[in-house]
């Protein structure tokens, strides 16, 4: 490729041809005059062209220089042409695929079902669900966004509220006949209590109802979503958040036999990594949640 040792020089060529002024194209490429005047004379002795002569004190194009820096600017022009066209290739593959970790409740519950829409309305041909909870949890090299049960800051992540998150009891109403006597006494003796944690809640909630748990069953889970499976079971109380619950309490496949409520541990937020932020596609799925969780917000007043 030796006929294209002129390449390093094309830039300095390119600028003046297009101001006509060294030193205004000097100003431009950030050189000194000398340096661009030394870029031209290189550019003629490798092309062996006379491309430039002098007029008084400026410069022109010669009958050759007009020829060569019409080629020039054609050639840089398909170039940024290219860098754009692969620039939006890149752009719209990444957009058709989507990689999201979300907490399995959440996802059982309602948000599986909205990604699937989501990404059926955004034309993505390959959508991914991973598990996570915590921030923590989220392998970010393969991941795109996620929604996590967790408490911020979380450094070097862009983060988004997903939702209030207050716990309330909920059971099946098989169960709530046996709930009636042991209401009176103030007491949930013989009823069982399915929680995922060290039972920390359950004890706030009693504090905050009180309600006795003396006499109760304590039945510890893995997860939250075996705590509402449980639950719709007829097998057990479960202290969970109405974000989980809420499509179960509509259906009245749940009941909420208490009305105390107490604020969670921690909140839902919605993370991606900050230089991904204001991704379309991010933003739109930040929004279609916030939607959604409006439109369920606007049924229960509705329904009340």
């Amino acid at each position: 490729m030796k006929a294209l040792h002129f390449l390093p020089y094309i830039r300095a060529f390119e600028a003046v041809a297009r101001i006509g002024s060294v030193r205004q194209a000097a100003d431009e490429l950030g050189l000194s005059p000398g340096a661009v005047s030394l870029q031209l004379r290189r550019l003629s002795e490798t092309t062996g062209l006379t491309l430039l002569e002098k007029s008084g004190r400026n410069i022109k194009l010669t009958a050759a220089g007009r020829d060569f820096a019409q080629t020039v600017s054609h050639a840089i022009g398909n170039l940024a042409a290219a860098v754009e066209d692969g620039t939006d290739r890149r752009l719209e593959s990444h957009q058709h695929k989507l990689t999201v970790a979300l907490p399995p409740a959440l996802a059982i519950a309602w948000m599986a079902g909205l990604l699937v829409q989501f990404a059926g309305a955004r034309g993505l041909t390959d959508l991914s669900m991973r598990n996570c909870i915590r921030a923590s949890d989220v392998a970010w090299d393969d991941v795109d966004l996620a929604v996590v049960y967790d408490n911020p800051p979380f450094d070097g992540l862009w983060w988004q509220a997903v939702s209030d998150v207050k716990l309330r009891t909920v059971c099946s109403p098989l169960l709530f006949p046996r709930l009636e006597g042991p209401l009176r006494e103030r007491k949930l003796r013989d009823v069982t209590l399915l929680h995922e944690d060290d039972g920390r809640e359950w004890t706030r909630w009693s504090a905050a109802s009180r309600i006795s748990l003396e006499g109760s069953r304590s039945v510890r889970v893995q997860s939250v979503a075996i705590a509402v499976a449980s639950a719709l079971q007829g097998q057990g109380i479960a202290l969970v958040s109405d974000v989980l619950t809420r499509s179960y309490l509509y259906e009245g496949r749940l009941i909420q036999p208490f009305p105390t409520a107490i604020p969670a541990s921690a909140g839902y937020y919605l993370l991606c990594p900050t230089e991904k932020a204001e991704e379309p596609l991010i933003q739109a799925f930040a929004n279609q949640i916030a939607a959604h969780l409006r439109g369920e917000r606007s049924g229960e007043k509705q329904a009340q």
